[in-house]
């Protein structure tokens, strides 16, 4: 029997095109910012993903020609497959996820398998239109719709899905699309063949992405116990990034996008190293001005409220929802001692790279402490021009000082930071310390002047410190020769290679 449609159904199918076109952009970019979140460099990711979904959606175009007949029921059939199998993929490789070769190619398996049935839906459905109106207004009408699907689901998925819904559930609420349009296929749209089996089908596969999408919170704590081995006590999923902070017995870590930002075990040694070295080195007795750029947890403002010589502390935090969850949590307050409440400290929510572009102010001492970066993004904070930026607002005896990763893990990403802070400042001095939940961790630290005849006594004046002194500082100047100084490419913005040596260096590791 023929397959007919009349006019209201061909506007059913017509306006299934701009659906299927925006729930096919959305699955490339969401298994893309899965494929970042968990493996990191983003340019490689994407280019990669965009590359196999798109030559996977060739594929699924040219095996539609071998579809003779049924074409009706094979696109729901399509639908249906391609909303089962897109809404579980980010569940199936969260929880499979591991380092290996292995996973990539399940990651890339699935998207042959998502682009491949993307590519058969628009083939499919411009042959069964084509028998109302001319060839031409018919493939106007389809790639209109089909290009501005696009640009929707694009500007969705950035702006409202990913923020408010984060990976996992917008898979699901995509699966659960695909899955609607063929259900009203099924029952707006005449077709030969097994109707009630196919509705059937697509009931039940709708029921399971709605069982997945109601038990959320249940399907996030089994996948964060895969990555987190702690019990996971806060997560939240931010316009930025994933926060998660896990508890195993009295030590509490906190986790931004799966990477390890500090245990209550040893973070001391960490922190201290960070900010006492440059106060020291500053050795203003008196209404010292002090810019903390990241650090939206309140543990290196918590140190620096130590010494009484700091007058003012800004702190410039891009994640407004780390400032809040540092204000209100309970467990962080406890840790970083209520420090963002302190009358000495100003909290701004904002990007720290904007903020020196715009600010007047001059700081006696600014402080990075930023994520690693293993991206392009957080690259740029470690960069000749953001340096530049930093010099400008420095005092004139100012110090600025950056966590720069591990010279072990990561030597050359270290040391590439150091040799770009040479290109600004007149002096950068490197160190590093033990951090046993980190490893061998560095810090540069660097000014415009030479290194004071005295030190100060600031740090001595401070109170509660547990690891830094004198000796401890004189010993991490000292570099054995397998994490000593090597050449490097200057990291610039036009050209980014920190993190690129930074992937290299913790590719083969197991911190």
């Amino acid at each position: 029997m023929k397959e007919n449609i009349n006019k209201t159904q061909q506007r059913i199918l017509l306006f299934s095109v701009f659906i299927l076109s925006l729930c096919g952009i959305i699955y490339e970019l969401v298994l893309a910012s899965l494929a970042t979140y968990l493996l990191g460099n983003p340019v490689q990711q994407y280019s990669i993903t965009i590359g196999v979904f798109l030559s996977s959606m060739g594929l699924g175009s040219y095996l539609s020609r071998f579809v003779i007949k049924d074409l009706i029921r094979t696109f729901v059939i399509v639908e249906i497959l391609l909303g089962l199998v897109g809404g579980v993929s980010v569940i199936v490789l969260n929880y499979l996820f591991s380092f290996s070769a292995s996973f990539y190619l399940l990651h890339v398996f699935l998207l042959i398998v998502i682009g491949s049935l993307v590519g058969l839906e628009i083939p499919l459905l411009t042959r069964i239109l084509k028998k109302y109106g001319s060839l031409k207004e018919i493939i106007s009408n389809v790639l209109t719709l089909d290009y501005v699907g696009g640009l929707a689901g694009s500007l969705l998925f950035p702006l409202i899905l990913f923020p408010f819904l984060g990976r996992y559930l917008t898979s699901i609420v995509i699966g659960i699309a695909n899955i609607a349009v063929a259900l009203i296929v099924i029952a707006k749209i005449g077709y030969t063949g097994r109707k009630r089996t196919d509705a059937a089908f697509a009931i039940v596969s709708l029921l399971l992405l709605c069982f997945l999408a109601f038990n959320s919170e249940w399907i996030t704590g089994i996948l964060h116990k895969r990555m987190f081995y702690d019990d996971v006590v806060f997560s939240k999923r931010t316009k930025y990034q994933e926060i998660v902070l896990t508890r195993n017995g009295e030590d509490f870590r906190l986790y931004l996008d799966g990477s390890l930002q500090f245990s209550t075990s040893d973070e001391y040694r960490y922190h201290e190293m960070l900010i006492c070295p440059a106060l020291d080195l500053c050795g203003k007795p008196q209404d010292m001005r002090v810019l903390v750029m990241g650090g939206g947890d309140g543990l290196a403002v918590r140190d620096i409220l130590k010494s009484e010589a700091v007058s003012q502390i800004v702190l410039v935090e891009l994640d407004g929802e780390m400032l809040n969850l540092a204000r209100e949590n309970s467990t962080l307050q406890r840790i970083n001692q209520n420090s963002l409440e302190n009358s000495r400290v100003k909290v701004i929510a904002g990007d720290a790279y904007d903020y020196l572009v715009k600010s007047k102010r001059k700081f006696d001492v600014i402080i990075a402490d930023f994520p690693d970066p293993h991206d392009e993004t957080i690259a740029k904070l470690y960069t000749v021009d953001f340096f530049s930026l930093v010099r400008r607002s420095l005092s004139r005896n100012g110090v600025f000082v950056s966590q720069s990763t591990s010279p072990l893990f990561a030597r050359e990403a270290f040391w590439c930071i150091n040799n770009t802070m040479k290109k600004v400042f007149t002096r950068v001095t490197p160190y590093h310390i033990l951090v046993p939940t980190f490893g061998d961790w560095g810090f540069n630290m660097a000014t415009m002047g030479g290194q004071p005849e005295k030190k100060s006594d600031i740090s001595l004046a401070m109170k509660q410190l547990r690891f830094y002194n004198r000796k401890t500082m004189e010993a991490s100047l000292h570099f054995p020769p397998d994490s000593g100084h090597v050449k490097t490419d200057i990291n610039t913005f036009n050209r980014p290679s920190l993190y690129l040596y930074y992937l290299k260096g913790w590719k083969n590791t197991d911190y």
